[in-house]
């Protein structure tokens, strides 16, 4: 199921947080180091608790459409920032071998 978002992703100043679909990596692929807060990763978050909030759910996918239905996937990087920061949880493969969803370490229902 490939999920469409009713808000506009918000990217950073000269900074990108969505990429656009391409072969699924696993998560043993993910490299990035912790890195500072930056503009760029507070966007990441907000978008996230954005998606959490419409889906109602801890769980949320990687790859998805935006309001003008173009496909586009979550940075790698800043969820590999996301994960050492401990905002979102562990990165998994799925049992396809590769990362499809991400999971928040805090319930958006709270």
């Amino acid at each position: 199921m490939t999920v469409t978002l009713n808000f506009e992703w918000e990217e950073a100043p000269g900074a990108k947080t969505l990429s656009n679909p391409g072969n699924p990596r696993p998560a043993a692929q993910f490299a990035d180091a912790p890195a500072k807060q930056t503009g760029r990763q507070s966007a990441f978050y907000r978008n996230l608790v954005r998606l959490a909030e419409q889906t109602g759910t801890r769980t949320l996918p990687i790859n998805f459409l935006t309001l003008g239905r173009v496909a586009k996937r979550m940075d790698y990087g800043c969820m590999k920032i996301a994960e050492h920061a401990g905002f979102i949880e562990r990165i998994e493969d799925s049992p396809s071998g590769a990362v499809e969803a991400i999971t928040l370490a805090w319930d958006p229902s709270i």
